[in-house]
C-alpha cells in the first residue's frame, strides 16, 4: 500500500493499546506553499498538522479541532485545524529570522491550546502546558494530566511530507477501576512503547505503513482498519468576507473605498482574495440581517 494523505488506525489484539498513523504529502505541500514560510516554520507546521489530524482521529466529536499557539516571541501564531471529515488547514505568523530552536523557545512565552468547536453551544478549550521544549512531550503531558490516558507520540517532517504515529491506552469503562499502573494494563503498555522507542524518523516518513508496523512489531498480532483520506480544505467564502466588512464598520469601509475603490479581503489560510466594489459594500450595509459569524476565514 502506498502512503498517501491518510490516517490509519490499528489496535493490538493482545494488548489494550491503539495506534494512529498519519501521512501528509499533497495537503502538506499545499499549506506550506501558500506563504513564504522559512524552513523552521515548515517543520513546525508539519508537526502541528500531524498532531491535529491524530487528535481528530482519537477524539469523538462533530466539528473542528484546533491546535493553536499565540505568543509574544518570534512565533506569533501557530494554528492547525482538522475537522471530523479530516479536512485540514493551517498557518503560522512569525517575526524576524529564526531557527527551529527559536520556535521552541517561543512556546515558553505564550499559550498553547487544544480547542473543539462543535457549534455555538458546544465548545471546549484546554490549555496545554509546555514541556520538555517539544510539541510531542507537551501533547503527551496534556493527555496524561487532563485525560488520564497514557499517550506516546512520534513526529517527523521533511521538505516533502509530514508523518506521525500515536499510541494510546484504549479507554474503557473499567479503566478507572483498574488504572493504567496496575499489573493488568501497565506491562502491556510498557512492552508496546518499548518496541516503538527505536522508531527512526526516516522510517516514519519513508516506509510503507504495513512495512513500518511489521518492522516495529514483528511478533505482535495487529488489527488494521481501513485508511481514511485527508485533504486540504479552506472554509473561507465570499459570505465570510462580507461578514468581515460588516464587522469593520461602515465608516472604515467607506474610507477604504475612497482610497482604493475596492475592498479586498484575503484569507490568511489559502491566500484567496475576495474583491468588493462600492455597490457590493452598499448592499452589505443595507441588509438588516446581522452577520451569522464573526469568523474571518
Amino acid at each position: 500500500m502506498t502512503n498517501t494523505d491518510s490516517l490509519q488506525r490499528f489496535i493490538f489484539d493482545t494488548s489494550p493499546v491503539r495506534g494512529e498513523y498519519i501521512h501528509l504529502h499533497d495537503s502538506f505541500q499545499t499549506i506550506i506553499n501558500q506563504h513564504n514560510y522559512p524552513q523552521p516554520i515548515r517543520k513546525l507546521l508539519g508537526e502541528a498538522l500531524s498532531v491535529a489530524g491524530l487528535l481528530s482521529a482519537i477524539i469523538k466529536f462533530n466539528g473542528r479541532l484546533t491546535v493553536q499557539f499565540r505568543g509574544k516571541g518570534k512565533l506569533k501564531l501557530l494554528l492547525a485545524q482538522c475537522d471530523n471529515h479530516f479536512n485540514i488547514r493551517g498557518l503560522a505568523k512569525w517575526k524576524g529570522n529564526l531557527s527551529y530552536e527559536d520556535l521552541m523557545e517561543s512556546f515558553n512565552d505564550g499559550v498553547l491550546v487544544i480547542m473543539l468547536d462543535s457549534g455555538p453551544t458546544s465548545r471546549y478549550s484546554g490549555i496545554v502546558s509546555w514541556r520538555g521544549n517539544s510539541l510531542v512531550e507537551s501533547i503527551e503531558g496534556y493527555f496524561q494530566e487532563s485525560e488520564q490516558l497514557a499517550t506516546k507520540l512520534w513526529l517527523s517532517v521533511n521538505d516533502h511530507s509530514a508523518a506521525g504515529l500515536l499510541l494510546q491506552v484504549i479507554p474503557g469503562s473499567d479503566r478507572d477501576a483498574i488504572g493504567i499502573d496496575t499489573e493488568i494494563i501497565y506491562p502491556h503498555w510498557q512492552h508496546i512503547t518499548k518496541l516503538t522507542m527505536n522508531l527512526d524518523e526516516q522510517d516514519l516518513l519513508g516506509l510503507e505503513y504495513q512495512q513500518l508496523l511489521n518492522k516495529l512489531y514483528p511478533e505482535e498480532a495487529i488489527r488494521i482498519f481501513p485508511s481514511v483520506p485527508i485533504t486540504f480544505n479552506c472554509t473561507c467564502s465570499r459570505k465570510r468576507g462580507e461578514d468581515a466588512i460588516y464587522i469593520l464598520g461602515r465608516e472604515e469601509a467607506e474610507a477604504e473605498l475612497k482610497n482604493n475603490r475596492t475592498i479586498v479581503v484575503t484569507c490568511d489560510f489559502c491566500n484567496r482574495e475576495y474583491v468588493y466594489d462600492r455597490v457590493d459594500v452598499a448592499k452589505i450595509f443595507e441588509s438588516k440581517d446581522r452577520p451569522s459569524t464573526q469568523q474571518l476565514h
